[in-house]
């Protein structure tokens, strides 16, 4: 997802609500496998606070950092980058139609999809965070999961703030979401059955803070693309 690619005009019709309960912070590291023994590396960071949540996206190579605050109280994406020593950025309202996935990430905790689970009785801490086995299957993918029940943040959620843009592709949000995953997860692994490539992803920098200034946009040039 670059700058210069987004341009979105929206409008939020739904009443939002308070979609989790977790305060603070993490890094998702996203690798994918390929057959050819090559991998791609990805790192998205996530800020939660009370009133916003920002996704920072750090990009590969000489593209900037693209950072998304989701503001849900007034409607609002607003994505902040620097380029050249100038601090752009836009102001997006929302919808489902240029965010995909934002059903998702708009739900209160703990009132996704009731499916019955595929659990284990395996267990294990994974930064010190006691976290349980479960898999998830469908055509194209078998996963296993460990999930940490006691962050009340479904990992559905953390997945979404990810499916912003006009036809985004969401279907591996729709996975997780069909597998009736609750809690957050803190490993996955997904073997594909096509010949794709395999994801394996885990957080690192679980805190319960959120650094001063994350939500902050004052010192850049905004274009308000609200009103197009």
């Amino acid at each position: 997802m670059k700058p210069c690619y987004i341009v979105f005009v929206i409008l939020l019709s739904s009443t939002v609500v308070n979609a989790q309960n977790f305060t603070g912070s993490f890094d998702l590291i996203v690798s994918q496998l390929y057959k050819n023994g090559k991998e791609s590396v990805d790192t998205l960071s996530y800020y939660f606070g009370t009133e916003k949540t920002a996704l920072v996206i750090h990009a590969r190579g000489n593209q900037p950092d693209l950072r998304l605050v989701f503001h849900e109280a007034d409607s609002t994406i607003t994505g902040l980058y620097e380029q050249q020593g100038k601090k752009g950025g836009y102001i997006l309202p929302m919808n489902k139609k240029y965010w995909p996935a934002m059903q998702y990430a708009l739900t209160d905790y703990g009132t996704g999809p009731r499916t019955e689970l595929t659990t284990t009785t395996s267990q294990k801490k994974i930064n010190d965070t006691l976290c349980t086995e479960m898999g998830c299957d469908n055509e194209a993918y078998s996963g296993t999961l460990w999930v940490a029940d006691e962050i009340e943040l479904s990992f559905v959620q953390v997945l979404a703030y990810q499916g912003v843009g006009a036809g985004e592709d969401i279907s591996h949000i729709e996975m997780i979401a069909n597998c009736g995953v609750q809690g957050f997860v803190m490993q996955m692994t997904l073997k594909s059955k096509l010949g794709k490539a395999d994801v394996v992803l885990h957080v690192e920098n679980l805190r319960d803070t959120v650094p001063k200034g994350i939500f902050d946009r004052s010192e850049h040039q905004l274009s308000d693309l609200r009103k197009q």
